[in-house]
């Protein structure tokens, strides 16, 4: 990778994250006035219509959300206590059926290590922010909390990251 910069921003909320669920596959954002900043080469989203914020963005396959599998629509409260726990407690675990929160760590390093410079703004998902702060920074993926339109920027090159919350 070029030396460049990286901001990526998490969709706005969805009814589901307001009642406490996992997101349903296509579920759609609240409306939100959005503008892309000034000086991105480059934007590029998810492809599931709550990161369609910015008209034309690229839409990149290794944006897209953590499939959550059976738990799609189930609130958290509804899951098994153990399944959940396994979940939270294995990265390679998916008792839900979907894609275990390791193979999403894997997906968004080899996108990142694959960008070849320039400023890059992509709108994305919680769970996409929270894998790339964990493979920028070491950070445990677990521990890391990102609300409706929060944002991380990062500046690097050669796989070596710096990160800067806004």
């Amino acid at each position: 990778m070029k030396a460049g910069r990286v901001t990526l921003v998490a969709h706005p909320l969805t009814a589901s994250q307001r009642d406490g669920a996992f997101p349903l596959p296509d579920e759609p954002a609240d409306p939100v006035s959005f503008g892309a900043p000034a000086g991105a080469t480059r934007v590029v989203r998810g492809p599931e219509v709550r990161c369609d914020l910015v008209p034309g963005a690229e839409i990149v396959p290794e944006l897209r959300d953590l499939d959550m599998g059976s738990w799609a629509g189930r609130r958290l409260a509804d899951v098994d206590p153990v399944e959940l726990a396994r979940w939270v407690g294995d990265p390679g675990a998916a008792p839900h059926g979907g894609e275990p929160v390791g193979l999403l760590l894997v997906r968004v390093r080899g996108w990142l290590e694959r960008l070849d410079g320039g400023a890059v703004l992509g709108i994305t998902h919680p769970a996409v922010v929270r894998a790339a702060v964990s493979v920028a920074t070491g950070a445990d993926y677990r521990r890391v909390d990102v609300p409706p339109l929060g944002r991380a920027s990062f500046t690097g090159t050669g796989g070596r990251w710096n990160l800067r919350l806004q």
